[in-house]
């Protein structure tokens, strides 16, 4: 089903202000009888600020012109603000980013200007709670250019369903071509939040991430995202390009994780993010941090 016709803007809304709406008390981890309301938020004419893009591109360390995560940050701010409204019935501090698929269809003008809509569907009872999707979607000049879909969970036992997820499930197993071990700094979450708006406080700082059940503040999944493509050489955002990335145990702030990868069989990589390096002389491999795959 499609989503329904909803707000129309011509600016971002207040990142920080929707946060704070969001984890309004209200709001409440997801029951076995929630049910998602069909709600899409658009912003016309949006035009990328030059310098933040230069922040966002220093950041995860890429020279592409228009790196692959990079049309997300004005994507995250409609989703806040539609997970922040009234009809929302779930509380978004809490949840977890379980995934990410991310399409690009055509050529997106690095100057603008971008017409860009946010819509949340796909509600499913999982084992583990209720997972759902934030979609987003990058036009220009009519065309739709590029489209992410982010599977978020908002765990809960009284939620637990028999659905199935949705979440990518790239091959993390078996031998790897190339090890590089990433430095991720503590203050990594505090930058990424100056670049894009997001300033949750799980990636800001360790004290509110305990308060969150982490043992530390973790990376954003969309700052690993972009970082694991820069360093891969695939951040380019080139017609026909998909990533799927599956977010299986936090990135802790600080760490240096390794990321391995490989050539696939489709002429793409695979890739995952572990704690420690892999041994091959191992039988059993560390389950990943991070899993996932780049083609075209």
């Amino acid at each position: 089903m499609s989503p329904a016709d909803g707000s129309r803007r011509t600016d971002l809304p207040n990142y920080p202000l929707s946060l704070a709406r969001a984890a309004a008390p209200w709001k409440r981890s997801a029951t076995a009888q929630t049910m998602l309301p069909e709600a899409q938020t658009t912003v016309t004419g949006w035009v990328p600020q030059r310098q933040r893009t230069a922040e966002y591109r220093s950041l995860v360390g890429s020279s592409a012109e228009v790196p692959l995560a990079l049309p997300q940050i004005p994507v995250m701010a409609l989703h806040i603000d539609l997970l922040s409204q009234w009809s929302f019935p779930i509380k978004a501090l809490g949840m977890v980013h379980l995934g990410t698929v991310i399409e690009v269809l055509d050529e997106l003008p690095p100057d603008g200007p971008w017409d860009v809509r946010a819509w949340v569907a796909g509600g499913r009872h999982v084992r583990s709670g209720f997972e759902f999707d934030m979609h987003g979607e990058v036009s220009a000049q009519g065309r739709v250019c590029w489209r992410s879909r982010a599977i978020t969970l908002s765990r809960s036992k009284t939620a637990a369903g028999a659905e199935p997820s949705t979440v990518p499930t790239p091959d993390a197993s078996g031998a790897w071509e190339s090890q590089t071990p990433v430095r991720v700094e503590e203050g990594t979450g505090r930058a990424f939040g100056r670049v894009t708006g997001d300033v949750n406080p799980i990636h800001m700082h360790a004290l509110p991430a305990r308060l969150f059940g982490f043992r530390r503040a973790i990376a954003h999944g969309w700052w690993t995202t972009g970082r694991a493509a820069a360093l891969l050489g695939v951040d380019e955002s080139m017609p026909g390009r998909q990533l799927s990335i599956a977010f299986r145990r936090p990135v802790d702030l600080p760490s240096t994780p390794v990321l391995c990868s490989r050539a696939a069989a489709d002429g793409g990589v695979e890739f995952a993010l572990f704690a420690a390096a892999p041994s091959p002389a191992d039988d059993a491999q560390p389950r990943p941090l991070v899993a996932g795959a780049v083609s075209g």
